[in-house]
């Protein structure tokens, strides 16, 4: 998870420096920072870095709507880095290079591509092993960002997420293995079939293997339950009456649910030594 040390204040303390106070007052403005009272410094006379902590007094980062909106102003200074070609000196990408390496060496996800700064919170990520079993992961990675970006936001949107994330995953092992589905299946039966193509179906593992039987078959069990949740409280539905009994811990319960079948079955997709790969040959 992305944390806002002291260099990462530092660097965009010194982005500001050589920014206007219109500029300074937009880019936190659009993010819905606010005003504070002005913060004078005995050892800084510099306007443009008073305004900065002006907005920045404002903002616990502690919590996450909070710490959301800081990392959209970053991600909006190295969008205008990316665009203006005169940063630093010359044309080269110095300045971009260095907000990137720091951003990320501080825990954040950075697109360089189009600049999009994102917290990465822990416990929505999948092992980049896993990630390369397929030719093309941005659908997984998406509903990654979104998880991150919600669990504590808006965990009921989280729980819709996390299902979507199953449902995405069994898709892709399928499409991989070179199995089909139809448009209409659902997300039980989807499980079952790409459990079934990696050789993990509960009815595959022998007696002798009783503990991984019943382990496999929890899985299923797992994602049968965030169906079901989502079912009740995630916003794909209408409903008359808003379950406000959700909170983000609730969300990260049918979160980490989520994560550890689609680890388990990306994993299993890129596993060169996979028992589904010896039945083939």
């Amino acid at each position: 998870m992305g944390s806002f040390t002291p260099r990462v204040m530092r660097l965009l303390s010194d982005q500001l420096t050589g920014t206007s106070v219109r500029e300074i007052d937009a880019l936190f403005d659009d993010r819905g920072v606010a005003l504070g009272p002005p913060q004078p410094m005995e050892n800084d006379e510099s306007i443009r870095r008073e305004r900065m902590r002006r907005y920045l007094v404002t903002l616990d980062l502690r919590d996450a709507a909070d710490a959301q909106r800081l990392t959209a102003v970053l991600g909006d200074m190295l969008q205008t880095i990316i665009q203006d070609g005169s940063v630093g000196w010359g044309n080269d990408n110095s300045q971009r290079e260095k907000w990137v390496r720091i951003l990320r060496e501080d825990g954040f996800e950075v697109d360089e591509a189009t600049g999009t700064v994102r917290l990465g919170r822990a416990g929505t990520k999948l092992t980049e092993h896993a990630l390369n079993a397929l030719p093309d992961p941005q659908s997984i990675q998406d509903h990654l960002h979104r998880l991150g970006d919600s669990v504590d936001t808006d965990p009921r949107l989280a729980v819709s997420t996390a299902k979507a994330l199953i449902e995405s995953t069994a898709k892709c092992v399928l499409t991989a293995r070179g199995q089909t589905y139809t448009r209409a299946a659902k997300v039980p039966g989807l499980v079952n079939a790409a459990q079934d193509s990696l050789g993990l179906a509960p009815k595959s593992v022998s007696d002798e293997d009783r503990a991984l039987r019943q382990a496999l078959q929890s899985l299923v069990t797992l994602t049968q339950s965030v169906t079901e949740l989502r079912n009740s409280v995630g916003i794909d539905h209408g409903a008359e009456e808003v379950p406000r009994w959700v909170r983000p811990r609730h969300a990260r319960l049918v979160v980490g649910a989520a994560q550890v079948w689609c680890q388990l079955m990306l994993e299993t997709l890129a596993d060169p030594d996979a028992p589904w790969r010896r039945a083939e040959s």
